[in-house]
């Protein structure tokens, strides 16, 4: 008989945040012959030194042997059941037998968590079982990954398609994870990040959601094309979009500012919008149905912070565009709205100075920066079925710098 703790959590909350590095965990059960029977008629594995006392008492052990594999499954109920629990999914491990089981003894079984990765959702635990006597029977580890459990019937996978350009770090990287956990098929395109586009793709995939990182430039209409008809044949049609692809856009004099540079933030921004969206509206026009999101700035509303004018510019224009396609294309039931966030937590401004990141959160009525995940949030609304209504807007996430 199995015993182990009856810890069940069914608040809605994410179990994988509730596991800490050093947790432990253990379970505790009696070797029956009942379940040596069970195992080796499920298994088929007739070994006569586990089920032969006879044969058994002519080996070393003088009786038989628990099946190894059969004291090894204890570990999956540990997995399964306790730590981490409900929903976990045993990728891999790796276990060495140090001794034999035989009925009667009492097993211990327990694991220990050694590392914890939030952006695969891969937990590793240290295992061992041991016996009556505290000897060890079982030592190893295992790989065990945790799929994210909606508190809510997901889409329909066959439709709500999203691109999503930039998708492959930072604010692009949190809307893909978003919109894969709501059910959305999401394609995410990058320039030059291929790996970390593929590793995102392949950690949505892991947790049952559908993705695709697919490399596109958002200036080049020809290849913009081309990646919605694949994107259409794989997933299938696009009736998504969210634009949220922005070249760097170092600090800089507005004498000092390359014209080159200002010209990029346009083409990547405004005219990558623009793009975008003639690759796409086809099928959203066709369909009667569409919602279209752009990555603005909080900067480009009110008095926009100094030496960033190119960046700023591009942000205000590409605002104006949402604004015009949204009065164009209403009438044929294709919505496009602006997420406008504030200075947000992400690798956009790790290299920026401590005392600005300060100083922009003391001036939020928050007093904090936006998570990626908030903004994802506010991208996912806009792009369901509650925003259904609203369309031609900015909306800021940024703490209560703007209001109004």
């Amino acid at each position: 008989m199995i015993q182990a703790p009856a810890d069940r959590h069914h608040d809605g909350s994410d179990p994988f945040e509730r596991i800490a590095v050093g947790q432990c965990a253990e379970l505790t059960h009696r070797l029956e012959r009942a379940d040596v029977d069970a195992f080796a008629g499920l298994t088929g594995d007739d070994n006569p030194l586990h089920l032969d006392p006879e044969f058994a008492a002519r080996t070393q052990f003088r009786r038989p042997v628990v099946h190894g594999m059969l004291s090894a499954s204890f570990l999956s109920t540990l997995i399964g059941t306790v730590l981490p629990g409900e929903g976990a999914l045993w990728l891999s491990q790796s276990i060495a037998f140090q001794a034999p089981a035989f009925v009667g003894d009492t097993l211990q079984i327990r694991g220990t968590v050694r590392q914890k990765s939030p952006a695969t959702r891969i937990i590793v635990l240290d295992l061992a079982i041991t016996n009556q006597h505290g000897d060890a029977v079982i030592t190893g580890e295992a790989s065990v990954m945790m799929p994210r459990v909606h508190t809510s019937a997901p889409m329909s996978s066959s439709t709500n398609v999203t691109l999503i350009t930039g998708g492959s770090r930072g604010i692009g990287a949190a809307i893909a994870r978003n919109l894969a956990a709501q059910g959305r098929p999401v394609a995410i395109t990058y320039l030059s990040r291929e790996d970390e586009a593929t590793a995102l793709a392949a950690a949505i995939t892991a947790e049952g959601g559908r993705a695709l990182a697919l490399q596109a430039d958002v200036t080049d209409q020809a290849a913009l094309t081309r990646l919605v008809a694949e994107v259409t044949e794989r997933l299938g049609p696009v009736d998504a979009l969210v634009h949220g692809a922005a070249p760097p856009n170092p600090i800089s004099a507005f004498l000092e500012l390359d014209p080159e540079a200002m010209h990029r933030q346009f083409e990547v921004q405004v005219g990558g919008a623009q793009l975008c969206c003639r690759a796409v509206l086809p099928a959203m026009l066709a369909a009667g149905t569409g919602s279209i999101v752009f990555i603005g700035s909080i900067a480009a509303e009110g008095q926009p912070p100094a030496q960033q004018t190119d960046y700023i510019v591009a942000k205000a224009a590409l605002a104006a565009l949402a604004r015009c396609l949204a009065v164009e294309y209403g009438p044929k039931g294709i919505r496009v709205n602006v997420v406008a966030p504030g200075m947000t937590q992400t690798e956009r401004i790790d290299a920026m100075p401590e005392k600005a990141k300060l100083l922009t959160r003391m001036q939020a009525p928050l007093r904090r920066l936006a998570e990626a995940d908030e903004v994802a949030a506010v991208v996912g609304f806009l792009l369901g079925p509650q925003a259904r209504h609203v369309t031609g807007i900015t909306l800021p996430v940024c703490g209560g710098v703007s209001m109004g």
